[in-house]
């Protein structure tokens, strides 16, 4: 007799974790954690497959079981917090007459990117006259030139006449160049903030292009038929092409999943809810047994996706210290699982006090961060570290390691 199952898979920036449910009586039947795998050539594909395969075995469910396979990812969120973002093109459309206007709107440089980090290129598309593809692919090669790696199609009132914006979309996308018409992210009118949360949706296109891909083909590979889903930052689901075209929808994808968990499985009715994971911490309120919802906002910036309202801090239990001039400035946003470094507090104790510290810059671009330089390896002094120099772990703690270790490291750090 077959069974009903369904698996939940949630993908985050330190950890990779899944669990099966059975559908008919809500029973848990398996659970398997693996570090996310960031560094393999198929992404975080490779570590999906991983958890899945680990519970498929563990209670021997067959493919035919799995009723629908959901997962939240902080793919977008982590990548907007770690600025690790791609240079968008912003094609904006309008008549002539109104260039000054329009370009003024849909230009996002210098301040009105995201704190810097939102690399953008600018072009006006005149509308005075019907578009041709020619046009739009020497606007979108000279984009290319520049460095833009995805396109934002923009229009004033492109909701109510979506024809352009989705020309430009569809011809740039034909030229292999990711892309997004605003239109499509949503329906207000102000073509500021439309513009601006469209260039954020585009800024991680590539990356969650790519996810996508390799996590549906990873799945299908297993022979798994049932169907995809990813969840939204609003409690809801959606499909796989979805999040390749609008991952800012699944912005707070991990944090709202979280959240229903905490809803589902704690009961909660009135409270403050704080999950903390590797690379991010989010943070929510619930009354009457629901959460709040507000319009998202990215690095102080307002956006028109409606979501939970869910805070998110680029701070975590894998956030590597940040150094100026010789003092500590910062903790995060960069985890050390993203810099391929393993937590000092991991370390034995023996190789820990040949250490010596350095700085390092985990990825091109970043600020410089400190690592502990031993025979054995390079380890990251992270808040976990922290934690454990201070014995504030109890046994059986997933993060519980050596509190030597850790304390030589932060007394490294001191001196």
């Amino acid at each position: 007799m077959s069974r009903r199952v369904r698996i939940g898979i949630d993908v985050g920036g330190t950890f990779t974790k899944a669990a099966a449910i059975d559908a008919a009586t809500g029973d848990l039947l398996a659970k398997s954690t693996v570090p996310t795998t960031h560094k393999s050539k198929s992404g975080v594909a490779e570590g999906i497959v991983k958890v899945l395969g680990n519970i498929l075995d563990a209670e021997k469910i067959a493919s035919d079981d799995i009723e629908v396979i959901s997962h939240s990812t902080t793919q977008a969120i982590n990548a907007l917090l770690e600025s690790d973002t791609y240079k968008v093109g912003i094609i904006a459309m309008g008549v002539a007459p109104t260039r000054k206007d329009v370009t003024k709107r849909t230009r996002l440089d210098g301040a009105v990117g995201l704190g810097g980090h939102l690399s953008t290129s600018h072009a006006f598309l005149d509308t005075s006259h019907m578009i041709t593809e020619g046009e739009v692919r020497g606007v979108v090669e000279g984009l290319r030139r520049d460095g833009v790696a995805a396109i934002v199609a923009t229009e004033a009132f492109g909701v109510d006449d979506p024809s352009n914006e989705e020309f430009v979309r569809n011809t740039a996308a034909s030229m292999g160049m990711p892309a997004t018409a605003s239109c499509e992210i949503s329906g207000v009118y102000g073509l500021e903030i439309r513009t601006l949360t469209s260039t954020i949706n585009a800024s991680v296109l590539p990356k969650t292009f790519q996810v996508a891909n390799y996590v549906e083909e990873a799945i299908r590979s297993m022979g798994v038929d049932s169907p995809l889903m990813v969840m939204k930052g609003d409690g809801g689901v959606t499909g796989m092409e979805a999040f390749r075209t609008k991952p800012i929808l699944t912005i707070l994808s991990g944090p709202a999943a979280s959240v229903a968990g905490a809803l589902l499985y704690l009961k909660m009715a009135d409270g403050v809810f704080v999950e903390v994971g590797g690379t991010s911490t989010n943070i929510c309120v619930i009354r009457g047994g629901k959460p709040e919802f507000r319009y998202v906002t990215v690095r102080d910036h307002p956006t028109c996706v409606r979501s939970m309202d869910v805070r998110i801090l680029g701070v975590a239990g894998g956030s590597m210290v940040r150094i100026e001039r010789g003092r500590i400035s910062k903790v995060g946003p960069r985890s050390a699982h993203v810099a391929g470094l393993k937590y000092s507090c991991y370390a034995d104790v023996d190789d820990i006090r040949t250490g010596e510290v350095v700085t390092v810059r985990p990825v091109k671009g970043d600020d410089e961060y400190v690592a502990v330089r031993c025979d054995g390896g390079t380890y990251a002094i992270t808040n976990t570290c922290a934690a454990n120099a201070l014995d504030m772990l109890e046994e059986g703690d997933h993060s519980l390691a050596s509190t030597e270790s850790a304390r030589i490291a932060l007394k490294k750090l001191g001196e």
